[in-house]
């Protein structure tokens, strides 16, 4: 029988963090106070000198995360392919850089690492052979914004069907399953001029067509072009950058689980805002996490705080609070429990 577990990713954790509120053996303390059985990592975040740390910083992080109790899930890697103002990095150059940032997670104990969503299917495949001689599993992030639709992650997709490795597969981010815009982003940009109406349109456009992106999308990667009848509202730059940030969201349907459940290696919890009953404003987790289970997904799902972006200037940041009631909600759900009852 399978039995989501739960973690939580230290990007959650960021705010707490960066203003000295918890340290790194804090923060991952904090993780198992909170009922998580795993840990996340961005290691460019919170691992000194990363990608190249010290073997003194690898061993106090092994140190704090033996102490914790924790399992190691995956740690997020970068590809910096725009190094240089004059290029873009070679495919040879990406996959140096690649398989580098697997030797490091290796070290720092993970056998998966999530690439970012506008990774190469050229760099990936050119790297497997080292993944899949180390045993470190790389699995492309399929984030709101930049699905399943795009250009790079259906060629990737297409690559690592064609590959079939065991150490290739998908992280899915579960804001592609936002039922609602999240007011959070709304409130937000209305701290900084944001015209109410604009607002309006906005939710109206979301509940009318499912999401935002595939109203604005111009059919490219990247390219928006917005209906008159929001522009006709628009009253300054604040509107404009709202509304592309809307698209940032995404209502895909739930069937495309079912779909890739032979990649799904990992899933990001996105959350933005953790209402007192206990669930999620934009996304009906209870429905998602049910699917997870009913297509036998056995791996972890991370809670990734993503409300904290949205924190009006000097305002303080509930990250610590937000990120238990996400994993109350997480460990009160059936699936997470050994029989699933």
């Amino acid at each position: 029988m399978s039995r989501i577990r739960t973690a939580v990713s230290m990007y959650s954790l960021q705010d707490s963090y960066a203003r000295g509120r918890l340290d790194l053996a804090g923060a991952l303390r904090f993780v198992a106070d909170a009922g998580a059985e795993g840990v996340e990592l961005i290691s460019d975040q919170m691992i000194t000198a990363t990608p190249h740390p010290t073997d003194e910083t690898v061993a106090a992080w092994r140190s704090a995360l033996d102490a914790s109790g924790l399992v190691p899930v995956c740690n997020d890697v970068f590809v910096n392919s725009t190094l240089y103002a004059n290029r873009t990095l070679r495919v040879r150059e990406q996959a140096e850089l690649l398989r580098h940032e697997l030797d490091v997670s290796k070290r720092l104990g993970f056998d998966l690492v999530r690439l970012v969503s506008d990774t190469s299917a050229e760099v990936t495949e050119a790297v497997l052979p080292h993944a899949e001689r180390i045993g470190v599993t790389m699995a492309l992030e399929i984030h709101a914004g930049m699905s399943f639709q795009g250009t790079l992650t259906r060629q990737w997709v297409d690559m690592m069907r064609r590959a079939q490795s065991e150490r290739l597969g998908l992280v899915i981010d579960l804001g592609i399953f936002c039922d609602r815009h999240p007011r959070v982003s709304t409130a937000y940009f209305t701290g900084l001029g944001l015209t109410p109406a604009v607002a309006d349109k906005i939710d109206e456009l979301y509940d009318r067509h499912g999401d935002t992106l595939r109203v604005f999308s111009d059919g490219s990667d990247h390219g928006m072009a917005f209906p008159e009848e929001l522009t006709a509202l628009f009253r300054g730059p604040v509107d404009a950058e709202y509304a592309f940030f809307s698209t940032g969201y995404e209502r895909t349907p739930l069937d495309v689980l079912d779909e890739h459940a032979p990649y799904l290696r990992h899933v990001h919890g996105k959350f933005f805002e953790m209402l007192p009953d206990g669930t999620e404003y934009s996304i009906d987790y209870p429905a998602v996490l049910d699917r997870l289970h009913r297509i036998g997904y056995d791996g972890y799902v991370a809670s990734e705080y993503e409300g904290n972006r949205f924190a009006p200037v000097d305002a303080p940041v509930d990250d610590q609070g937000q990120v238990r009631a996400h994993q109350r909600m997480l460990t009160a759900h059936p699936a997470t429990h050994a029989d699933g009852e």
